[in-house]
């Protein structure tokens, strides 16, 4: 049976997300922000909900997942799961569930400027250069509800 040396021998050097963050904050050529929603009031008549924003504006990058995107049938409903992965900076204050991020800028694809998508999962890990959330499309809820 061959040992290995737990905790001396390292693969990725010291400071290896610090030296590589610039390039990857490169790759973030949207702009986005993300909100949560209050309560809705519902007296005197029923209103929209208060928009509390968790960051006014960040660098993101906005990416379609293909294999987790198919429906899944449950329970006669259809569910779908993360359709899109959006990267933001490490630094960004912590998004959780339910939290929207809404595209306002993307010059690389202007057909998702003003989308809103839900965040599902916070990717977390060693060695994130960004903060990554899968999330799902909430635009094409709308779409299909209607």
């Amino acid at each position: 049976m061959t040992r290995i040396a737990r905790g001396r021998l390292k693969v990725i050097p010291p400071g290896w997300s610090e030296h590589h963050r610039p390039t990857a904050y490169g790759f973030l050529t949207g702009e986005c922000t993300a909100y949560t929603l209050g309560d809705i009031p519902d007296w005197p008549a029923p209103q929209e909900p208060e928009v509390m924003p968790v960051w006014e504006s960040a660098p993101c990058s906005v990416q379609f997942l293909t294999q987790s995107s198919r429906p899944v049938l449950v329970a006669d409903g259809l569910e779908v799961i993360a359709t899109h992965r959006i990267s933001v900076p490490i630094a960004a204050k912590w998004l959780h569930y339910g939290t929207t991020i809404k595209v306002l800028d993307n010059p690389d694809d202007p057909d998702l400027n003003g989308r809103e998508f839900q965040v599902l999962v916070a990717e977390s890990g060693t060695t994130n250069w960004t903060r990554d959330y899968l999330c799902q499309d909430v635009n094409g809820q709308e779409v299909r509800a209607a």
